[in-house]
């Protein structure tokens, strides 16, 4: 049995999200089953599921859209003894789910000139195990149709793609080609900190080989190419940098896009964590910076926070003014007094009613001492407890947040690109 090739788009990188809240249900598995599958080869029609009624033929190269097959259907279940209700003019009718004769995604005839800038190995179908054995170096072609589905067997979307172009042996295809044409730069005019060597190229395309390292340092962009989302939330971006040499792309991990010049102060009335990059305001690598009034020399935007570059006596340091005083308000009083927890208290990684540490049921009824308390501008007091292996907040007497809260954004956003 033939089988469809299951890795994504070879140009497009995976990207990751990371979670930084308390346990979350784990979501329920997503099941990619396609509803439209083209036929490769000469495809017979039936009148009924059982497969004894012919009704015509169909002929190959063409999409059929399918109204009915086991919702429980993947892609390594496609097999000759079942069989797929499709719609055509006749009306629907019943097709074997053979391998041999039909691959997932839609057919679409196509007229382009492409560049590849690496080898292909060609295939005489659209699938994997039909590699011809003949490999084409680096060259214009001419497309004359594409093949696409979703391959991911669950989970996200993985667009797989095979291109069908002409040769000296005839039609063959090729499989997620990285091409020059598919670049979809936009001019930009900024910089990008780098924080560790970077290889560099002459096309945004990891399968070429790199023409040097870039050294950790600030850069001028030109241009970037934002890869479309392929796993979790982000899209990973190339950037287009002018050196001596001449412009390369780059493919940075921890860059810092954009910063700005600026002067003027920086206030952190309650102190607050000083960082060498934008991070994660959990990451243990950090300053304490003293409260007080600091000299500001750059500033750089993630979303709708606003990282402050500044002086201290440890150096120059990254601080998160609006942060700061989120994690540690204004007002904080100490305190001996003794706070009840039951099955419906929660705890907070600081006075805020997004940052759960732990859930409700967490805790066995007993009784904790705070060591720090504020009161909120909504009038709820907050205690800062011990917990066994970090410090919690808890509001009072298992006090629930209001029923309307304004929008805020996510604080504790990571570096990207």
């Amino acid at each position: 049995m033939k089988k469809w090739l299951m890795s994504g788009a070879a140009f497009l990188l995976l990207a990751s999200s990371a979670s930084i809240l308390a346990p979350v249900r784990a979501k329920a598995m997503v099941i990619n089953v396609p509803w439209d599958v083209t036929l490769i080869r000469e495809t017979t029609m039936y009148e009924d599921e059982a497969f004894t009624k012919p009704a015509g033929s169909l002929a190959p190269l063409q999409t059929v859209h399918i109204t009915k097959r086991d919702s429980q259907w993947s892609m390594a279940d496609n097999t000759e003894e079942k069989g797929y209700l499709i719609e055509t003019w006749q009306g629907e009718k019943w097709i074997k789910a053979d391998p041999q004769t039909l691959i997932p995604g839609k057919y679409k005839a196509e007229t382009a000139t492409i560049t590849l800038v690496d080898k292909q190995e060609l295939y005489d179908e659209p699938f994997h195990e039909a590699a011809s054995g003949t490999v084409i170096s680096p060259q214009q072609v001419n497309v004359t149709g594409t093949i696409e589905w979703d391959g991911a067997d669950f989970g996200p979307p993985r667009t797989v793609k095979f291109y069908r172009i002409q040769t000296w042996l005839g039609d063959k295809w090729i499989y997620d080609s990285f091409y020059k044409e598919a670049v979809q730069e936009k001019a930009v005019s900024t910089t990008v900190d780098l924080f560790r060597d970077t290889d560099s190229f002459k096309l945004p395309y990891t399968g070429l080989v790199k023409t040097g390292t870039l050294k950790p340092g600030r850069y001028p962009v030109t241009a970037v190419w934002e890869l479309p989302p392929t796993l979790g939330d982000g899209s990973p971006t190339w950037y287009k940098v002018s050196l001596p040499e001449g412009d390369r792309w780059i493919l940075p991990e921890g860059e810092l896009a954009g910063v700005r010049e600026t002067t003027g102060k920086a206030e952190l009335p309650t102190g607050g964590k000083g960082f060498a990059k934008p991070t994660y305001y959990e990451d243990e690598n950090y300053v304490e910076v003293a409260p007080g009034s600091y000299d500001s020399f750059e500033t750089w935007k993630d979303g709708e926070l606003e990282w402050v570059h500044i002086r201290t006596e440890s150096g120059a340091l990254w601080v998160n003014p609006g942060l700061a005083l989120k994690v540690r308000p204004a007002g904080i009083i100490p305190t001996d007094e003794e706070i009840p927890l039951t099955t419906r208290s929660a705890t907070y990684k600081y006075p805020d009613w997004s940052r759960i540490h732990n859930m409700k049921g967490f805790f066995a009824p007993q009784t904790v001492k705070a060591f720090e308390k504020w009161l909120s501008p909504e009038g709820i007091a907050w205690y800062h407890v011990h917990g066994t292996w970090d410090d919690w907040w808890i509001p009072e007497n298992d006090a629930e947040e209001p029923a309307k809260q304004p929008a805020e954004p996510e604080i504790n956003s990571a570096v990207t690109g």
